[in-house]
């Protein structure tokens, strides 16, 4: 097959990635005050089996780091910025050798190239909810990280799949500037919640007795997986597995996989994984979530209860447009898709189709402004 200039730039940035992380890991890895951090991510899985992911990262550890609260003006703006940018500057360790244990079950694996461990195990007859996991590193057995791995309920008959910036939190991937501005110069705790989405998503759990699993699948990078998971927490949105993307070139693409293929990728094998379950999809206007959702309504119509796209402005032009006419074609499917200005919206449609009661309807509406 031919291969393409950009394809073969691509694969060409990859390697040299490659080869500076290799160097920059071999520069600072007997440096005092750096050492291998296990990091685990939320997992999921049935109780047949789970999926559990992680990542080890060289990281430097200070005993003492000065204390940046309270302070103003440019003093606080760039430890404002320096607080955003760390979470990026990290250095993967490849290779590295890794157990987990859940159940009572320990597996082992080893680091890809960019630090990532991915492990399926089998746990016939694991029960539903939260399981704990305890990671290390071989080379470190006496330093144990704990992570946690979501095994869904086989009565559950509903799942939520959310995006995350401009879904559930304010970003403004629309307006370049203000994208950024939130995500490096807002602190943690400044970093707003979409009105009334943590309201409708438990809603739609409580709607399904409480076993509904909500997935957060966004492009963000995975670097940010712990902030997330606060955020979340802080605001009162179901807890759930995030699955993120690895930022930087990756063989078949410069910055990271293209949106369309890898939430769609994603959200199909989530249906596969959980076949028992309809599926509610969440999602903005201001990326391509319309897009990756229709591929997987257009599979498997008869799983998609309802679509709901935030509607984001400023939009590019015709994209109004196009949102509705993908719209209109997953109609002719039987999947509802609405284009909805906020939570109150999706809600009422929820509402309408048996999936939120009266109760969760007027806590959307408290939440936005009692509309």
């Amino acid at each position: 097959m031919h291969e393409s200039r950009r394809d073969r730039l691509a694969r060409g940035v990859t390697a040299a990635e490659q080869v500076v992380d290799r160097l920059a890991f071999r520069a600072l890895r007997g440096r005092a005050g750096w050492r291998r951090t296990l990091l685990p991510y939320v997992g999921h899985g049935t109780g047949v089996q789970g999926h559990l992911r992680a990542r080890v990262l060289l990281r430097r550890h200070a005993a003492d780091r000065a204390s940046t609260h309270g302070r103003t003006g440019l003093r606080g703006q760039l430890a404002d910025l320096r607080r955003g940018v760390s979470p990026y500057l990290s250095v993967q360790v490849p290779d590295e050798a890794v157990l987990a244990e859940v159940a009572g079950r320990a597996v082992r694996a080893a680091s890809d190239d960019e630090g990532y461990v991915e492990i399926d195990v089998d746990l016939p007859g694991l029960a539903p909810g939260w399981q704990p996991v305890r990671w290390w590193l071989e080379s470190c057995p006496d330093q144990v990280a704990e992570g946690r791995l979501l095994v869904v309920d086989p009565a559950a008959r509903l799942g939520v799949v959310s995006d995350i910036d401009d879904t559930v939190l304010h970003t403004g991937l629309t307006r370049l500037l203000e994208a950024l501005r939130t995500s490096l110069l807002t602190p943690e705790h400044e970093r707003r919640p979409i009105p009334g989405a943590a309201e409708l998503y438990r809603g739609l759990v409580r709607g399904d007795g409480g076993r509904a699993p909500v997935f957060y699948v966004s492009t963000g990078a995975w670097n940010l997986h712990a902030a997330m998971l606060r955020f979340l927490a802080r605001h009162g949105f179901p807890t759930g597995p995030l699955v993120m993307t690895d930022w930087g070139p990756g063989g078949d693409w410069l910055f990271r996989e293209n949106s369309v293929a890898f939430k769609s990728r994603t959200v199909l094998e989530l249906l596969a994984e959980h076949p028992g379950l309809g599926w509610v999809l969440v999602g903005d206007s201001g990326q391509h979530d319309p897009e990756a959702y229709a591929v997987v309504a257009r599979r498997y119509p008869e799983r998609v209860r309802a679509i709901y796209v935030r509607d984001v402005p400023p939009h590019p032009p015709g994209r109004t447009h196009r949102v509705r006419e993908i719209a209109s074609e997953l109609h002719g499917l039987g999947v509802p898709m609405r284009l909805v200005r906020d939570s109150v919206a999706a809600a009422e449609h929820a509402a309408d189709v048996g999936l939120l009661d009266a109760e969760a309807l007027a806590e959307v509406r408290a939440a936005v402004g009692g509309r």
